[in-house]
């Protein structure tokens, strides 16, 4: 950061991890399915449904040079509640913006995403030599302005994500089932069948000693 290879806005050192940086959550989320996009800053959290997908901002922009990259690992914390990160893992050299994370609760309780809480964590490693292509894409200046591009936006609005709850909804309904008919079978369908089965067996014995 000094030699200005690696710019991280809003920086704080209470984020700096041994070697990492936790990134915390940004003020802009925006759910599958739904028109508008929740300030969380105004809101303070939000919760994520069982089967529910979002988009959600960093709170830090970064900026890296030509022969610096960047790796993303979602919080140990999210991943123990079921929250699976599906945005691209790497920061490309010379990448500049707030990084936005899609993220999936696939567990089978609501989730809170809340207002500046760690949610990734970013190794950054110097190249040998800087790259000949640098990170270039035209929604880019979006998420340099803090903002989730366009076309993601676009996209997840019109994503079947009520069909993923009702996904979730229906393991869990299956699962119970299943759960019912194993002690349905434990308590009284194979108490039944050794019944029968010492029933036949003590008819062949007795058949036996007959003259």
């Amino acid at each position: 950061m000094e030699s200005g290879e690696l710019e991280i806005k809003d920086f704080e050192e209470r984020m700096l991890q041994p070697a990492s940086y936790d990134m915390r959550v940004g003020k802009t989320l925006l759910v599958s399915g739904q028109e508008q996009e929740i300030d969380l800053e105004k809101h303070g959290s939000v919760v994520i449904k069982a089967g529910q997908f979002a988009l959600v901002t960093t709170h830090e922009n970064v900026k890296l040079s030509n022969s610096v990259v960047g790796h993303i690992g979602l919080k140990s914390y999210y991943v123990r509640k079921g929250v699976v990160v599906l945005a691209g893992l790497q920061i490309d050299p010379g990448f500049n913006g707030v990084l936005v994370l899609g993220i999936y609760n696939a567990s089978p309780r609501g989730i809170s995403i809340d207002y500046m809480s760690p949610i990734c964590t970013v190794e950054f490693h110097k190249l040998a030599k800087p790259v000949n292509v640098p990170f270039n894409r035209a929604d880019v200046d979006e998420q340099q302005r803090g903002h989730i591009p366009k076309a993601d936006r676009d996209y997840l609005k019109t994503l079947e994500t009520q069909s993923l709850s009702e996904m979730s909804e229906s393991v869990r309904y299956l699962s119970e089932n299943v759960a019912t008919l194993t002690k349905t079978v434990n308590k009284v369908i194979i108490p039944i069948i050794i019944g029968i089965f010492v029933t036949v067996i003590a008819a062949g014995f007795g058949f036996l000693k007959l003259p």
